[in-house]
């Protein structure tokens, strides 16, 4: 059994998720969509163990905008690695954020929309 659940049908946004899927607990379940305004919308849906005295279910989602996609997409796959990074460096800060959060006592939602454009390409 694969430790991921990849729900991808675009290879673009597979690929994206594959990029931060070692962020995530196994068994996390990653999602793509693509808009009808072209934005590419990734769903990160995991359980955690650490963000609450018991499992709960998150969901984080990158939305990535229509123009920053399409940049990302015209790119060379050897010149992709920086928006790659970029997407990297948000799951990991939105993780140790929500993290924080939890350590300090303060409610952490499990619903979190995170908003990328020209810094994502």
């Amino acid at each position: 059994m694969e430790d991921y659940l990849f729900e991808c049908p675009n290879p673009d946004a597979k690929e994206l998720a594959r990029t931060i899927a070692d962020l995530f607990a196994a068994q996390t379940r990653f999602t793509g969509l693509i808009t009808h305004e072209h934005a590419l919308l990734l769903n990160v849906n995991w359980v955690a163990m650490r963000m609450q005295s018991s499992a709960q279910r998150m969901s984080l989602t990158f939305a990535i905008a229509p123009a920053a996609f399409a940049r990302y997409r015209a790119l060379p796959a050897t010149q992709r690695a920086r928006s790659c990074a970029v997407l990297r460096a948000y799951a990991d800060a939105a993780l140790g954020s929500l993290e924080q959060r939890y350590a300090q006592g303060e409610h952490v939602g499990n619903s979190i929309v995170i908003a990328l454009g020209d810094e994502f390409a």
